[in-house]
């Protein structure tokens, strides 16, 4: 039995930085004079948008599941982490890093969209409350493990209380691989945190 896993089993592959997507999808909306225009090109971007936004969510769930996988099945044998490339951080980076912005990023989104999605094309889209879920619960993840700048073994994990007494029936690993293989991160919304 190997003495490793992997920090990212391959969900970052599959990452979609919605930060820059949604912002230069702004820039270019902001180019239009006219509110018309402003409408016709919002609508035109609107699925997009979503897919990308539930991409980022579906990765977060991802990186949740993929946590509570490592460190529930080495409880009794913690294994060294592979691959987390947090630790090679100096002090001055570990200082200036935000590990927050994305999330953060995503979580103030969710309004915005809902507002822009209903003034631009008078649709009402209301995000999943799953979606709002799991942002809420990385976030915290992520805090508690301060961006993974000390994260070497599985017993380093530390899992939000939520998580860390959740059970699942179903087998984390294989549903991972399978998103991974048909590269649609979407699969692993069907593990309910």
């Amino acid at each position: 039995m190997t003495q490793t896993v992997a920090f990212d089993p391959g969900i970052g592959e599959l990452f979609i930085d919605s930060n820059t997507f949604i912002n230069e999808f702004y820039s270019r909306l902001m180019n239009f004079c006219s509110v018309s225009q402003k409408r016709a090109c919002f609508k035109m971007y609107n699925n997009k948008i979503y897919k990308v936004i539930e991409n980022n969510v579906a990765f977060y769930h991802g990186c949740l599941l993929w946590a509570y996988y490592i460190k529930k099945q080495n409880l009794s044998n913690p294994k060294n982490i592979t691959g987390n490339t947090f630790l090679s951080f100096t002090p001055e980076q570990i200082e200036k890093y935000d590990f927050l912005i994305q999330v953060n990023f995503i979580e103030n989104y969710f309004d915005s969209y809902e507002r822009d999605t209903n003034y631009y094309i008078g649709k009402k889209i209301d995000i999943p409350e799953l979606w709002k879920k799991t942002v809420k619960l990385y976030k915290e993840f992520l805090e508690l493990n301060k961006g993974f700048v000390n994260t070497r073994t599985t017993k380093d994990i530390i899992l939000p209380d939520i998580l860390d007494n959740k059970s699942f029936s179903q087998d984390i690993d294989s549903i991972i691989k399978k998103a991974i293989q048909e590269k649609n991160l979407n699969i692993l919304f069907c593990i309910k945190i």
